[in-house]
């Protein structure tokens, strides 16, 4: 991560025409190369916040920077080369009538040349999984399809920011991990909004929880994320994996269940996920392994236990059992 600041919002307020206050003191601050999610509940200023980073809404006190340029009216053109938002319905960014204008028109606009355009294009539709869509139109799509489209139109401008409105709304499971898949390899700065937690957990180191119009908590996504409470009382869930990281921890340490079943949960369950705090020392780990005996081992070497950042729990502990049978299971 570089020192150098993508994004900054200094204190910034904006209220609707109606009256109504959304935003109401937002400060954060986004380094080159980061990825960084912002989560909250409905209504919390989500996409208000979003549609002040390309200059669609101007706050109405406090100011807002992309790359060290503070966005004004007379800014805007630099800015949304820089800056490529993907937002939640497609339709709003899809307006060409073939699949390749509407990808084509970002480069167009910078004034590439032919040849250029060509070559971005493919490489933006090969990225979604669109490759040789280039002629179909891009309303005959089905609505996950034009949420990758949508995805394209920002890649093929090559901007040094991305900002992602639900990424993954409507997407088929294959293409939902192509994304994660690209998100987590890329190393452009990445801000995510999104109530789809588990995404949060695989890509992003850090979190901003919006409540009411500011940024209540600023952490590592690993420590936010386990804080079963403060999700809670924010209207938010835990990601389905730390809940079945419990879960499954639970029905393991059980040493009531019979072999049989252990063995069933164990052949079932083969995960192995990593959430990396700031401190790269905080760990999910599910594992399953093959063993040629069936026994139970109740000793694990030292060297096996990780601590996980408990949230709420308010302290880290460690897992010391090691179940095999068949399989075996690490919690």
């Amino acid at each position: 991560m570089s020192d150098q600041v993508m994004i900054e919002a200094d204190n910034i307020h904006f209220t609707y025409p109606d009256g109504h206050e959304v935003l109401k003191g937002l400060t954060c601050k986004i380094h080159q190369g980061e990825k960084v999610a912002l989560i909250g509940p409905n209504g919390a200023g989500k996409s208000t916040f979003m549609s002040h980073l390309n200059g669609v809404e101007l706050a109405t006190s406090g100011r807002v920077f992309v790359h060290g340029l503070e966005i004004s009216k007379e800014n805007l053109k630099v800015i949304r080369r820089k800056i490529g938002i993907v937002f939640q319905d497609p339709d709003d960014q899809l307006f060409c009538p073939t699949v390749f204008d509407d990808v084509a028109f970002g480069p167009l606009n910078l004034g590439l040349q032919a040849d250029e355009i060509h070559a971005r294009v493919s490489e933006a539709l090969a990225i979604v999984g669109l490759e040789g869509f280039e002629e179909r139109s891009s309303f005959h799509l089905s609505f996950g399809e034009r949420k990758r489209l949508a995805l394209a139109t920002v890649l093929s401008y090559q901007p040094e920011i991305l900002v992602f409105d639900e990424p993954s709304t409507n997407m088929d499971p294959m293409n939902r991990r192509n994304m994660i898949n690209w998100l987590k390899d890329s190393d452009k700065t990445i801000l995510l909004c999104t109530h789809d937690l588990d995404i949060v957990l695989e890509v992003c180191d850090r979190c901003l929880l919006l409540v009411n119009g500011r940024i209540e908590v600023d952490g590592p996504t690993t420590e936010i994320l386990y804080n079963r409470k403060l999700l809670e009382d924010n209207n938010l869930e835990m990601p389905l994996a730390l809940m079945t990281h419990e879960l499954l921890h639970g029905i393991l340490k059980d040493q009531d269940m019979d072999e049989g079943h252990r063995h069933i949960i164990g052949k079932f369950l083969h995960a192995h996920r990593h959430a990396h705090g700031t401190d790269g020392h905080a760990h999910v780990h599910l594992h399953v392994h093959e063993h040629e005996h069936g026994h139970l081992h109740e000793e694990v070497d030292p060297s096996h236990y990780h601590e996980d950042h408990a949230g709420e729990h308010g302290e880290a502990h460690q897992h010391a059992e090691h179940t095999h049978t068949h399989g075996s299971g690490k919690g």
